[in-house]
């Protein structure tokens, strides 16, 4: 996998990072990240043909899957097999790699002929909006027939057959299957934009797409993970059936596929320090998917930070608060802990009406529980409140996660993190010598679990206390009281 970052104008200048990437330079597809279906689609729930009344039958078989000379060969054939009359392959990511926003592509030569069908495209791996399409469809490349069209379509609305699609056709004057293209499309929470190695064909915003399930929820079904899919058909209602002027077999090769996010920055350029107060508005660089996430497409507040869809207003106790918390809705904070010990979270809330519940989590890592937002009286009438956590010296990423249903609603201000005790400061005096081990063994010190595993007194902490207490920083003679 390449470690680097794109850059290039063509993406506006916004950094975005290598995520997840098959560049398909061994000798068999790699199964930690791709799976093979085979059949009609019965097996998947589907009418046979795939929905789509196509020909062929997908197979893992070498002659229409396989990797070689740096690629990904997919190829369809004219051959009888369980009572078909074509082969072909299809493989997809879905359990294995999903994705929500970022910038997704491919480079791939694709095959020309009369009923022939490639596509690079992604599905919603949940769906949980309902069965096609409600749940949704970004088809990021198709062709069919002759290689001189790209299609670029996402499909949404209602179940099928009142499905709706919005898309695009890009006919430049140039034969896709002479050479290698790259198709991709670049996914936010209110658009999706395609582009042919770098040339935008089509945008799409939220003010069009939609899904019947969710009326009240104008990102739906694109705000939800989606897998990738490869697959080259033959025949269907798209492309027709083959006629006899088909050379079989047909193949498309895939040099690449990768996938980028935006690279996640501190808001200041350099990580908040524990102990410390992060403020609210001072979430990481990034952007949607990655450094926040941000369920109403308005931007209320419009404060502080107008560009981005986090909902921010000026606070009365000065500074910005983060307003408007939704449901599902979370921000994440680039911070470096000191020193591994005990410390107690200090959160700065407010609510009008209903109040809510939330929750902080550090490198993935639920420290607090949930912890509830009371109804204050007023969206800037202001309370504490708090919890203890442990926490480990080192880089992590807090999250704030609201955890309030669809009634919910409280402002967050500021968290402080406060160090109450460093591990080993059994007895809370700001430093660590034998006294700790009296206090340890008596059972009569503040903080017993030395080793942060929340299991405080056990033999494991009394061996961590001896094990620090031998380091040769503790080691001088202490003063004369």
């Amino acid at each position: 996998m390449l470690g680097v970052l794109l850059t290039a104008a063509a993406h506006a200048g916004t950094p975005w990072e290598l995520v997840w990437a098959d560049e398909f330079d061994g000798t068999t597809l790699d199964a930690s990240r791709w799976t093979a279906q085979t059949g009609t689609g019965t097996l998947f729930g589907l009418p046979a043909g795939w929905g789509n009344n196509e020909l062929q039958y997908y197979t893992n078989r070498s002659q229409n899957l396989s990797v070689s000379d740096g690629a990904l060969h997919i190829v369809a054939r004219a051959e009888a097999f369980a009572g078909s009359n074509y082969t072909s392959a299809r493989i997809r990511t879905a359990g294995k790699f999903e994705v929500l926003y970022g910038r997704i592509e491919a480079r791939i030569t694709i095959p020309s002929g009369t009923g022939i069908w490639p596509a690079f495209w992604m599905l919603p791996t949940a769906s949980p909006y309902g069965s096609w399409a409600a749940s949704g469809e970004i088809d990021i490349m198709e062709s069919t027939n002759a290689a001189d069209r790209i299609y670029a379509t996402i499909h949404h609305g209602a179940p099928w057959p009142n499905n709706a699609s919005n898309g695009n056709s890009y006919a430049p004057g140039v034969d896709f299957g002479a050479s290698p293209f790259v198709y991709a499309v670049e996914w936010e929470p209110d658009t999706l934009r395609w582009y042919v190695n770098d040339q935008l064909i089509h945008t799409v915003t939220s003010a069009t797409w939609f899904s019947t399930a969710a009326p009240s929820n104008p990102r739906a079904p694109f705000d939800v993970q989606f897998h990738l899919l490869l697959n080259v058909a033959v025949g269907g209602n798209f492309p027709g059936p083959p006629n006899g002027a088909v050379g079989f077999p047909m193949e498309m090769t895939v040099d690449y596929v990768r996938v980028y996010q935006r690279q996640q920055l501190p808001f200041d350029s350099a990580p908040s320090p524990i102990p410390g107060r992060i403020e609210a508005e001072d979430y990481d660089q990034g952007g949607p998917g990655v450094a926040y996430l941000d369920t109403d497409s308005s931007n209320n507040g419009a404060q502080y930070r107008p560009t981005e869809a986090v909902d921010i207003e000026a606070s009365s106790e000065g500074g910005f608060n983060i307003g408007w918390i939704r449901q599902g809705e979370w921000t994440e904070y680039s911070a470096q802990v000191a020193a591994a010990g005990h410390y107690r979270a200090d959160c700065r809330v407010a609510s009008q009406t209903n109040g809510g519940s939330f929750r902080l989590e550090f490198n993935a890592v639920n420290r607090t529980g949930t912890l509830l937002a009371p109804v204050t009286g007023g969206w800037q009438q202001w309370t504490t409140v708090s919890a203890p956590l442990v926490l480990p010296a080192g880089p992590t990423t807090v999250r704030f996660v609201n955890e309030s249903g669809p009634t919910g609603e409280f402002n967050l201000n500021w968290i402080d993190l406060a160090l109450l005790a460093r591990a080993g400061d059994v007895n809370a005096d700001q430093s660590i010598d034998i006294d700790d081990l009296y206090d340890f063994e008596r059972a009569t010190g503040q903080f017993p679990d030395v080793d942060l595993d929340g299991i405080p007194g056990t033999a494991a902490d009394e061996a961590a206390l001896r094990a620090t207490l031998r380091q040769p920083e503790l080691q001088a003679p202490r003063a004369a009281p």
